[in-house]
């Protein structure tokens, strides 16, 4: 870790705005120790530390698979087009990455053939968002809904041609080589480093816990990042709640 992080590491030699950080090499040991010894670490890192690049080169030292889970899709971004690239750049170790979300996020190529024949939109000021996506879907590579960045964040029609998991029909989908889930997730198994949200990360264990298969391939080590946020996301998914609008109409049923 000095020889990366330290006043004459890597780092120094290929960052234009290096600054040496006492408490990111503290931190880079201290997540590679926990890596090797496979032991639980807390670590609370104030602005400035440089966090991100302390866990990640101890993730991508230890050759073997790893999560790192976020809490926000900026803190995703970050790693993966900027964090992520600049290591790839400078560290003698060579990896792959993956950003994974969840099913919503992307198109279902079915679906949307499906949609281009029947009525799935509520107006003709939808014609043109459908077209271009449309058009978008057949081009990308990823098949992700971010890339469309110049129509609005609310399309009507998305909930008819995303590729939520209920109506999947997985291997026995025309498009399924094509598919981009099927894409996403074999990317995601070539990986050594894997970014995820909270939300998706816990789906994947409450599929695990119910033994009823899994989201994300298998992994050594997972790293949460904006852990102040994981309480409330695993209580959505292995909590129970209920509310008087429930009971009220459980009453009626009755």
């Amino acid at each position: 870790m000095e020889e990366i992080f330290g006043p004459n590491g890597l780092i120094a030699l290929h960052h234009p705005d290096y600054e040496y950080r006492p408490g990111q090499l503290a931190m880079a040991e201290g997540v590679a120790t926990a890596l090797e010894s496979r032991r639980h670490l807390l670590v609370e890192a104030g602005t400035g530390t440089g966090k991100t690049l302390a866990y990640l080169v101890p993730a991508v030292a230890t050759g073997k698979r790893v999560i790192i889970s976020t809490g926000t899709k900026n803190l995703q971004e970050q790693l993966f087009f900027k964090d992520i690239p600049f290591l790839q750049s400078i560290l003698p170790r060579k990896f792959k990455a993956t950003y994974l979300k969840g099913r919503s996020n992307y198109v279902c190529l079915h679906r949307l053939r499906r949609a281009e024949s029947a009525p799935v939109l509520e107006g003709l000021e939808e014609v043109d968002h459908f077209t271009r996506v449309s058009r978008w879907a057949y081009d990308t590579e990823t098949g992700d809904r971010a890339e469309l960045k110049e129509l609005p964040e609310s399309l009507p029609f998305w909930r008819h041609i995303d590729a939520r998991s209920d109506i999947c029909i997985g291997s026995k989908c025309p498009s399924f080589d094509a598919c981009f889930i099927t894409r996403a997730r074999q990317n995601a198994l070539e990986s050594e480093i894997v970014i995820v949200n909270h939300h998706l990360f816990f789906a994947d264990l409450a599929l695990r816990d119910k033994e009823w298969g899994q989201v994300l391939p298998d992994y050594n080590a997972v790293i949460f990042d904006e852990a102040h946020q994981l309480e409330d996301v695993a209580m959505q998914y292995f909590g129970a709640g209920v509310s008087s609008f429930q009971i009220d109409d459980m009453l009626g049923d009755i």
